[in-house]
């Protein structure tokens, strides 16, 4: 039992990561600012369509696609899972990502944490995992192999995301009607409020726009909200000084009910310390697999000798 529970943690453990790192490479954040603390909304009423606000999104979205490491809040429910909270810190070089969630009101509730330091993994969740894990609290494992973008066993773990924000925020550029709404002040900062709505079926048919994120990233997350039965996506972006993305906002109507998600960004580029949980606490994916094989063989060896005796 134990070890069929350790085998379903460690692939549930891959796809979160992966989900945190596409978190991760939304575009950019501002300077970092104090948070909570509710924004003063200067809204304006919706200017018309123009040039100014595409560029601007396509600016920030650009930029944001080049930033080494950064760290976010993320809020908000998707449909048929409940609401979700975390914080997520993550860095490129050297690789490291702290990441701690909280579900609740669907089928997966519940604390966990993810921490990876280069290649090696440790997935947490609390009392449950120790249940699982003859008492300890963490699973860990190593990401091998060379992704996309030069990060390594990181690439891979992005192509396993059910989100890529960065190749979201991207398709406002897109949006036939997207607007410059006003100027806001989030947690402190300055930002000009962007939003447009965009329709799946036509991004399906639409050429992509050239720029520092890939054009395949945004096929993906085009093809996933079809999946998902998205016909219409509203989209938000929250542009800071320094051309950053301080908030991005994503809301829809999906087959599985509302999807509202809104991701917080700060401390841009700073270091991201991690450390590994400690070795009396944690299960070593490959050694418990290694043991369980020895065990396994040695049994089948006795056998085999009891039978010829």
């Amino acid at each position: 039992m134990a070890r069929r529970s350790s085998l379903a943690l460690s692939r549930t453990s891959v796809r979160t990561v992966g989900a945190v790192l596409a978190g991760a490479m939304l575009c950019g954040t501002a300077a970092c600012s104090s948070p909570g603390g509710a924004g003063r909304d200067r809204t304006a009423e919706p200017e018309k369509f123009n040039a100014a606000p595409v560029a601007a999104v396509r600016k920030a979205v650009d930029k944001g696609a080049r930033l080494n490491s950064l760290s976010y809040r993320i809020n908000g429910k998707v449909g048929g899972q409940g609401t979700v909270e975390g914080k997520v810190s993550f860095s490129l070089r050297p690789r490291a990502i702290d990441m701690r969630m909280k579900a609740s009101g669907g089928l997966k509730s519940g604390e966990f944490s993810v921490r990876l330091i280069g290649d090696t993994v440790y997935v947490g969740a609390g009392e449950r995992a120790a249940a699982a894990l003859h008492g300890k609290h963490w699973l860990k494992f190593r990401m091998r192999g060379k992704g996309a973008g030069g990060a390594g066993g990181l690439g891979g773990m992005r192509q396993q995301a059910d989100q890529d924000p960065a190749a979201q925020a991207s398709l406002l550029a897109q949006s036939g009607d997207v607007k410059k709404v006003g100027e806001e002040t989030v947690d402190g900062v300055k930002t000009t409020h962007y939003a447009g709505t965009v329709s799946v079926d036509k991004l399906l048919k639409q050429r992509n726009a050239k720029g520092a994120l890939g054009a395949e990233r945004r096929a993906k997350a085009v093809r996933r909200y079809k999946q998902l039965g998205v016909n219409a996506l509203k989209l938000d972006l929250w542009v800071g000084p320094d051309d950053r993305t301080v908030k991005f906002r994503e809301r829809a109507g999906t087959d599985r009910g509302p999807l509202d998600l809104t991701i917080r960004f700060f401390d841009v580029n700073k270091p991201v310390t991690v450390q590994a949980p400690p070795a009396s606490d944690t299960v070593d994916l490959a050694e418990h697999f290694k043991r369980q094989f020895q065990q396994g063989f040695g049994k089948g060896f006795k056998e085999r000798e009891g039978a010829r005796i």
